[in-house]
C-alpha cells in the first residue's frame, strides 16, 4: 500500500512542481559557520558512479533538490550532516542520492544524510537534526498529501516514523536544522498564516529527530 502511495505522490509532484510558483519564506541572517565545515574552500572532487534509474542533478536547483528529497526518516536514525556551499550540496546529493537539503543564509545549505558516519574528504560532519514537528497521525496518506502540498510551495518537508505501543505513527516535519537556535529563529520569523492556508497543523513546535 505504501509503496503504490509513495509512487503516486511522486508522480503527483514531480507534474505539479512545474507549474508551481515558488516563494521564498524566510532566508535566516547567516550563520557564523567554522570555517572547515562551512564549504567556504572547493571540496576535493569526489565521485561515485550514479544509479541509473536515480535522476542526476546536472545543476544547483533548490526547488527541485526540495521536490526529490526523501520523504520518510525514521526517529532516532543516525545521520550524517554537512553545512556547505551550493557547489558542494551538489556533489554531495548527486553521490549519495538519498537526502534533505535547507537553506541556511545565502549561500550555505544543511545536507542530510541517513547514513551514519560519511566520510567526505575535507568536511566533518554533524550527527544531529532539529525540525519544526506540525502534527502527528497513524494514517500516512493525508501526511504525505501535505508533503506534497508543503513541497510545492517551496517548503522542506519530510515525515518522521516511528513505534509507540506497536503501533507506527507519522510526523509532518517542516525544515531540517544543525542547531536547536537555528530551528527557533526559523521558527519565529515563520509566516503560520500562510502556513495553515496549506496544511492543518496541531500547534507546532521545534523538536529533535536524531538521538
Amino acid at each position: 500500500m505504501l509503496t503504490l502511495l509513495f509512487l503516486a505522490s511522486t508522480i503527483f509532484l514531480y507534474v505539479k512542481k512545474a507549474a508551481v510558483k515558488v516563494d521564498v519564506i524566510y532566508i535566516p541572517k547567516p550563520l557564523e559557520l567554522n570555517k572547515e565545515n562551512s564549504g567556504s574552500e572547493k571540496l576535493p572532487e569526489f565521485s561515485l558512479p550514479s544509479t541509473e534509474t536515480m535522476i542526476s542533478f546536472e545543476e544547483f536547483d533548490y526547488n527541485k533538490l526540495i521536490a526529490h528529497s526523501i520523504e520518510i526518516l525514521e526517529k532516532g536514525t543516525e545521520v550524517s550532516t554537512f553545512v556547505v556551499d551550493k557547489e558542494n550540496a551538489l556533489k554531495i546529493v548527486n553521490k549519495y542520492k538519498s537526502f534533505i537539503i535547507n537553506i541556511l543564509s545565502e549561500n550555505a545549505y544543511f545536507v542530510v544524510l541517513p547514513i551514519n558516519d560519511v566520510k567526505i574528504p575535507g568536511l566533518i560532519p554533524g550527527k544531529s537534526v532539529y525540525t519544526i514537528f506540525l502534527k502527528t497521525g497513524e494514517h500516512p496518506e493525508q501526511i504525505f498529501q501535505d508533503i506534497m502540498t508543503l513541497k510545492a510551495n517551496g517548503y522542506v518537508s519530510y515525515s518522521m516514523r516511528f513505534k509507540r505501543n506497536n503501533k507506527t505513527f507519522y510526523t509532518l516535519c517542516l525544515g531540517a536544522f544543525p542547531d536547536i537556535d537555528t530551528a527557533k529563529e526559523y521558527f519565529n520569523f515563520l509566516d503560520l498564516e500562510k502556513l495553515r492556508s496549506l496544511v492543518v497543523t496541531y500547534g507546532p513546535y521545534v523538536g529533535k529527530i536524531t538521538p
